[in-house]
C-alpha cells in the first residue's frame, strides 16, 4: 500500500509514533527471517496462528464436567461422596447455575436413580428402592416419581407385615377371633390397601376352607349345631371358595355319608389331620395324614363323596403350599409339594403352572451358582454401556476370547480367558469387559444370570 504523508501537518508525537511502529515491524520481520533461515524470503513465512485465551473459569468448567462423565462411566453415580457424577455436576452448577450440560447431567442421574428404585421394587428390595428415592428427593424434594416410590414402599412393607401377621394368626388358630387379632381381619386390611392382592384373596379363601374343615370335624363329632354355625360363617366369608359347597352338603348329610363306624372314624381322623395341617403322611408324626385316612375310607366305600371331596381339598392345599414355597424361593419344599400333589391325584393341568415355576427356580438357582447349560450369544443381550480394550504399547496385534456372566442386575461377573494369542492382551480385555453393563436377561419376564462371551481382535 502507498501512503502519502502531509509532513507539515504531522505533529512531533505522531512522527514518533510512526517511527516506533516502523522499528517494531522491522524487528519482528527480522526475527522471523532469522528463525526461518537465510535462504527463505518473507513471502514464504507462515501466517502467525491465532490463539484463544482460556480463563481459569473455563478450565474449571471442563474439569468438573469431564470428571462427572468419567465418574458416571465408572458407575460412581452418586457415591462415594465427593467423587461421584452427581457431586461434580452440582459443583459445576454452584459455579454456573445455568450450565446446560450440568443440568442435563443431574437429570440423567435422577433418571438413573428412579430406574434403580423401580427395579428394586420389582425385586421387593424395599430398602434399596427407598434409598434411591431419598437420593432423588435430596436433589429435588418435589420429584413426583420419587415420592411415588416412597409411598409404594410404605404400602408394600405394610402389606408384607400384615401378610406375615396373618400367617402367624392362622398358625395360632385365630381365624376370625379375637376381633382385633385374627387372620381374616389382616387379609381384609391388605385388600383394603390393594384390592387385587392375590395372596390376600387366597388367604380369605383359606380361612373359609379351614372353617369348613372345622365344621366337618364338629359334624363327625355329632356337634351338628356347631357344624351349621361354622358352615354359615365360611359361606359368608367366601361363598365361592373351592370345597365350601361340598363340605356344607357333607356336613348337613352326615347320617347318609357314614356307612359304618370304621368309615366314621377314618373321616373324623382325616378331618382332624386336615385341621392340623397334616395333609399327607410326611406332615404327620405318625406318618399317616388326611390323604391316607381318606384313601382308607375309599377302600371301605369307593363311592364316598366325603373322601373324594377331601382328597380334592388336599390336592388344592398341596398346590397352594407349593406356590407359597415358590414365593419364598424354597425349591426343595416346592418340589416336595409338587410330588405329593401328583401322588394325591392332581392332574397335569392343575400342576402345569407350578411345574413351570419349579423349573425356572431350578434354572435360576443353578445360574446363581455359576452352573450354565449353554453359553448365550452376546447378540441376544442389550448393552447399556461398552468400551473397547486399549491395546498395550509395543503390541503388534493379536486376539483374545473371553467368557463372562451377566448377573440379574446386568453387571458383569466371573470373567475368564478362554484363548488368546498373547497373555499381554488379557488384562486390557478383562478391564474393558469389567466395565460393560447390560439390560438384565429375562426368562419368562424375570431376570436370570446368563453366561456369554466375546472375542476381541487387536490390530495396529
Amino acid at each position: 500500500m502507498n501512503l502519502a504523508f502531509n509532513r507539515e501537518a504531522l505533529s512531533l508525537g505522531q512522527s514518533f509514533s510512526l517511527a516506533a511502529w516502523v522499528v517494531i515491524i522491522g524487528v519482528v520481520v527480522s526475527w522471523v527471517y532469522l528463525k526461518q533461515g537465510v535462504g527463505q524470503v518473507a513471502a514464504d513465512l507462515p501466517e502467525i496462528p491465532s490463539f484463544t485465551l482460556t480463563t481459569i473459569q473455563d478450565v474449571g468448567e471442563v474439569s468438573f464436567l469431564e470428571r462427572a462423565e468419567q465418574a458416571y462411566a465408572a458407575g460412581r453415580i452418586t457415591r462415594p461422596e465427593g467423587d461421584s457424577a452427581l457431586f461434580f455436576y452440582q459443583k459445576m452448577l454452584d459455579r454456573d447455575p445455568q450450565n446446560q450440560a450440568a443440568q442435563e447431567g443431574v437429570q440423567r442421574v435422577v433418571g438413573y436413580l428412579i430406574n434403580g428404585a423401580e427395579g428394586a421394587l420389582l425385586k421387593e428390595d424395599w430398602s434399596t428402592a427407598s434409598d434411591f428415592a431419598q437420593q432423588v428427593l435430596a436433589v429435588n424434594s418435589a420429584n413426583i416419581a420419587a415420592k411415588s416410590v416412597i409411598t409404594r414402599v410404605e404400602r408394600y412393607e405394610r402389606i408384607k407385615r400384615l401378610n406375615d401377621r396373618a400367617v402367624e394368626q392362622i398358625a395360632s388358630g385365630n381365624l376370625t377371633k379375637p376381633a382385633n387379632d385374627n387372620a381374616l381381619a389382616s387379609y381384609r386390611e391388605i385388600l383394603r390397601i390393594d384390592p387385587g392382592n392375590a395372596a390376600a384373596l387366597q388367604g380369605v379363601e383359606s380361612v373359609a376352607q379351614r372353617l369348613a374343615t372345622i365344621a366337618q370335624t364338629a359334624a363327625f363329632a355329632e356337634d351338628h349345631d356347631r357344624a351349621k354355625e361354622l358352615i354359615t360363617l365360611a359361606k359368608s366369608i367366601a361363598p365361592d371358595a373351592p370345597g365350601i359347597a361340598q363340605t356344607e352338603k357333607l356336613t348337613l348329610q352326615w347320617t347318609d355319608m357314614v356307612k359304618d363306624q370304621a368309615v366314621k372314624e377314618d373321616l373324623l381322623a382325616a378331618a382332624r389331620a386336615m385341621q392340623a395341617g397334616q395333609l399327607v403322611g410326611a406332615d404327620s408324626p405318625s406318618g399317616v395324614g388326611a390323604l391316607e385316612h381318606y384313601r382308607s375310607v375309599l377302600k371301605k366305600d369307593p363311592n364316598s363323596a366325603a373322601a373324594q371331596s377331601g382328597i380334592e381339598l388336599i390336592v388344592e392345599g398341596l398346590i397352594e403350599q407349593g406356590w407359597s414355597a415358590a414365593r419364598g424361593n424354597r425349591i426343595d419344599d416346592v418340589e416336595s409339594a409338587f410330588e405329593h400333589a401328583l401322588s394325591a391325584g392332581a392332574s397335569q393341568a392343575q400342576l402345569a403352572g407350578l411345574g413351570d415355576e419349579l423349573d425356572f427356580l431350578k434354572r435360576r438357582a443353578q445360574a446363581r451358582a455359576g452352573i450354565f447349560s449353554d453359553v448365550l450369544p452376546i447378540r441376544d443381550l442389550v448393552a447399556k454401556r461398552q468400551q473397547a480394550p486399549v491395546l498395550p504399547r509395543n503390541t503388534t496385534g493379536g486376539w483374545v476370547e473371553l467368557l463372562f456372566t451377566v448377573n440379574e442386575d446386568g453387571d458383569v461377573e466371573d470373567i475368564a480367558v478362554v484363548e488368546s494369542s498373547s497373555a499381554s492382551l488379557h488384562d486390557p480385555a478383562i478391564n474393558a469387559v469389567n466395565k460393560w453393563r447390560f439390560e438384565p436377561f429375562e426368562d419368562g419376564g424375570r431376570p436370570i444370570p446368563v453366561r456369554t462371551g466375546v472375542r476381541f481382535s487387536f490390530q495396529t
